[in-house]
């Protein structure tokens, strides 16, 4: 409930700083209590000593629920203009982490499934906009002034970091992700959702079959975006024109100090030129220049009979001429021949190669480090610099994803799995590789081999 002051300070907060009398301002409060967003209050139960009193205490107002759904609309829209691009670097991770809570749940305890739903709707959002900004940045650096250094730096990071997350961190959290789908189809969606709505609070009957049907949505839309050919795949096949676009927009920047400006900014100019001439006339003209429009006269000449020179252009038939487009290099002449589009299949296998031989070799490290069950830290003193860049970025990584609730954290690699537990409070332990020493707080460690730790997920899961 709100006074005439608090109403005068919220116009302030929002910027709204003019001086308004109260007799405008009560004016205006009834007028939105005669269109049912805002109620005053009445409390008749009230002790009155004076008229003062009994006017007083109707000198509050409350917004109705449609008003609040308004203002709670409006300050969506505007979070959404103002929003940043957010994309957790382990998204699917926490997609699977919340399909798995919800199987859970639903076993063991059905009043959290609706905290669980909520979360799923939460995931579709952040896939929607995550994906909705990078196609977006996609569509930026295609049709506006590469030039222009904010949009192309935002465009570009935008562009990097969904090929970073999608393109090229996916594949195996895609899986796990569509295996915990999979069993949720199992159990089935309508009976979790049904079992949920007890957890969800929800009152009134009709309210009741639109929570059921928003939910199902939500389940459904979550299955589509990883399904095959679904909005995850088709987002992962744009990445090659995401690459495309970003190197044709880097070499537009490249070269449009020396051939003017950008196709958009070009457009722009002319219309500044057209805008500033004096007559429609002098517009026409302008406008016929800029796109090459003038009329013009074309040599003519007598039926199998050569041009000669100086010959009359209104005599004769027409000569038509063949116009042959052939690529060349933008920003500079190549005259004679255009240049043979290179053949990357070579390229492109010895990549495939190298990748396959990097990830082989990152997996034999990482079977190295594997311990014969939950070691102290100190267990790894001693590794060379290429054991050691694998054990401390998945150390790291698994430090990162602590989960309090479960007392441990959790990261994995090409072959292997580590486990991290925090050891006795306070005590700090240093170890020894070839390449410096670590001081860390007391640390347990286990690293176990990835198909080990995933029969191990489904014996708990069972």
């Amino acid at each position: 409930m709100s006074t005439l002051v608090d109403v005068r300070n919220l116009l302030a907060e929002v910027g709204y700083h003019d001086q308004i009398s109260d007799e405008d301002l009560e004016g205006a409060l009834k007028s939105l209590i005669d269109s049912g967003h805002v109620e005053p209050f009445e409390d008749y139960t009230a002790a009155v000593s004076s008229y003062a009193d009994a006017k007083r205490r109707r000198d509050a107002w409350a917004l109705t629920k449609n008003a609040r759904i308004m203002v709670a609309a409006v300050r969506d829209v505007i979070d959404s203009l103002d929003r940043s691009l957010q994309l957790p670097p382990r998204l699917l991770d926490a997609v699977e982490a919340t399909v798995r809570r919800t199987l859970a749940h639903y076993h063991q305890d059905a009043d959290l499934l609706a905290t669980d739903l909520a979360q799923v709707k939460a995931h579709l959002e952040q896939l929607q906009e995550a994906s909705g900004d990078f196609y977006g940045a996609v569509a930026s650096l295609v049709q506006h002034d590469v030039t222009d250094d904010a949009m192309f730096t935002t465009s570009r990071e935008r562009i990097l970091l969904g090929l970073r997350h999608f393109a090229y961190q996916t594949q195996r959290a895609l899986d796990r992700v569509r295996a915990a789908l999979a069993e949720l189809k199992a159990v089935g969606v309508s009976s979790i959702v049904e079992r949920g709505l007890p957890g969800a609070g929800v009152l009134d009957a009709r309210a009741q079959q639109s929570w059921l049907a928003e939910k199902r949505q939500q389940l459904h839309g979550l299955d589509a975006w990883f399904a095959p050919q679904g909005s995850i795949e088709r987002l992962i096949e744009a990445s090659p024109g995401a690459i495309h676009a970003l190197l044709g927009a880097i070499e537009r920047r490249f070269y449009a100090n020396s051939r003017g400006s950008d196709l958009g900014a070009d457009f722009r100019q002319l219309a500044r030129m057209i805008y500033a001439q004096p007559a429609e006339d002098a517009a026409h003209q302008v406008f016929a220049a800029g796109f090459g429009i003038w009329t013009a006269h074309h040599p003519r000449r007598p039926e199998f009979e050569d041009i000669a020179p100086g010959f009359n252009a209104s005599e004769g038939a027409t000569h038509s001429a063949e116009a042959v487009l052939r690529t060349s290099e933008r920003g500079a002449r190549s005259p004679g021949r255009p240049p043979k589009i290179p053949d990357l299949a070579a390229k492109r296998a010895h990549a495939e190669f190298v990748e396959k031989a990097e990830l082989e070799r990152r997996s034999a490290l990482a079977q190295d480090l594997i311990t014969p069950g939950r070691v102290p830290l100190t267990h790894f003193s001693g590794l060379d610099g290429d054991h050691t860049s694998v054990f401390v970025t998945l150390l790291e990584e698994a430090l990162d994803a602590f989960d309090p609730g479960a007392g441990y954290g959790t990261a994995e690699t090409v072959g292997a799995r580590l486990y991290v537990w925090v050891g006795e409070f306070g005590r700090m332990v240093t170890v020894a590789w070839e390449e410096g020493h670590l001081v860390s707080a007391d640390l347990h460690i286990e690293i176990v081999a990835l198909d080990v730790a995933a029969a191990a997920g489904s014996a708990e899961v069972a």
